[in-house]
């Protein structure tokens, strides 16, 4: 089966073109969309209610005045129509601009694929999916059977979490990262949830360049908005932490989620 391109994805979600025929019957594309629509949502609602105030409005204007004054002096006859503008319609410019100065790194965090800051990104945007309302999931409280419904999608069995200590499993998920279809498991603690997100990377190509030994092992840390993360490598994958949570305690939850016994 031919799943759909980036560039369809985008046109869909811009609303450029109507959905594929092809989304009745794969699953996988259909999900793509929906966290590629769940992204662009979060975007709309952080910037939606920016605001430029009267003192940045008041140098922006100040600062093209002052460029239009040089640009006069040279050219007296021809005074470009946006100076008549009036307040309001300044406030609007300053706006704009206060809005793209603020959105861009995050639009660049969300995009770049290359980018190790938004392979970062990347791994809190599958932690939110999984949060979601309307996110589907493979529920069960069994890791055994959760294990093995990864299998069948990923094609390898990844290491089972081990319960204890107010732990609950929520479930698993199948989601993209980096192009490539990644598991992920939604654990309960006492402290919020969290996602183990399993991935082929290594932790430093994922922009984590600080590390501490526990357990025997190296575990290494990154960070993106308000999750904390933190990544073992074991078995030639990486396991990834995500959760609004103190970077220790993820590395403890990972050692007592029995990662510490495999190979």
């Amino acid at each position: 089966m031919t799943h759909l391109t980036d560039e369809q994805f985008e046109d869909v979600v811009q609303a450029r073109a109507p959905e594929p025929a092809h989304l009745a019957e794969c699953r996988s594309c259909r999900e793509r969309l929906a966290e590629a629509k769940a992204v662009r949502e979060r975007l709309q609602s952080a910037f939606g209610s920016v605001h430029a105030s009267p003192a940045l409005a008041d140098r922006i204007r100040g600062a093209l005045a002052d460029a239009g004054g040089s640009a006069a002096a040279e050219r007296p006859v021809r005074r470009p129509v946006i100076w008549h503008l009036p307040r309001l319609a300044w406030a609007g410019v300053a706006a704009a601009a206060a809005v793209l100065v603020v959105a861009i790194p995050v639009i660049l965090y969300l995009t770049a694929p290359e980018s190790a800051s938004a392979a970062q990104a990347e791994l809190a945007r599958i932690h939110a999916g999984n949060l979601a309302a309307n996110h589907r999931i493979f529920s069960d409280a069994d890791p055994a059977r959760l294990a093995d419904y990864l299998k069948t999608q990923l094609g390898f069995e990844p290491a089972t979490p081990k319960l204890g200590q107010g732990m609950a499993m929520r479930g698993c998920c199948v989601a993209h990262f980096k192009g490539r279809a990644v598991g992920s498991y939604v654990v309960e603690t006492p402290r919020g949830p969290l996602s183990i997100i399993v991935v082929p990377q290594e932790p430093q190509a994922m922009g984590m360049t600080e590390h501490a030994e526990a357990g025997g092992k190296a575990f290494w840390t990154g960070a993106f908005a308000r999750n904390s993360m933190v990544a073992v490598r074991l078995g030639g994958y990486t396991y990834c932490a995500v959760g609004e949570v103190p970077h220790d305690l993820l590395t403890q939850i990972l050692l007592n989620l029995g990662l510490n016994a495999r190979p």
